[in-house]
């Protein structure tokens, strides 16, 4: 059975036209990154979600933030809302899978926040070695 157990989880911001301060207030946590994106006046931000517990952050996460992403996604304050899982995928492996657990999900996704799943070959430094 698979676990659902990402090394990270961000959610990735893009399109965002209002400053980085009021963006924290209305998301009531802070961004970690916020910066100009090619656009005039359109910049990227990012918010770490925390690992130790993942199906409780993304939970916290919906409920804390998720009603602000909403409104700004709908008057485009916001032109696009990603959460990105992060898993590792051990290099001397044949297959994984991870299950995102259906509540977790649609807590995220109901207030249109895209799930997007990345997947990091590790030990790589090691291979290199050889």
């Amino acid at each position: 059975m698979s676990q659902f157990e990402p090394f990270a989880i961000a959610l990735r911001l893009s399109g965002v036209t209002i400053p980085q301060r009021d963006l924290d207030a209305a998301l009531k946590q802070l961004t970690v990154r916020y910066e100009a994106e090619d656009a005039e006046g359109s910049f990227y931000a990012q918010v770490d979600v925390a690992t130790a517990n993942p199906v409780r952050a993304l939970l916290e996460l919906a409920e804390r933030s998720g009603a602000a992403i909403a409104a700004m996604l709908d008057d485009r304050r916001i032109g696009k809302a990603v959460l990105d899982i992060a898993f590792d995928y051990p290099a001397e492996g044949e297959a994984m899978s991870a299950r995102l657990p259906a509540h977790a999900a649609a807590a995220i996704a109901a207030y249109g926040i895209d799930i997007e799943i990345s997947v990091y070959l590790t030990d790589v430094e090691d291979d290199e070695d050889e």
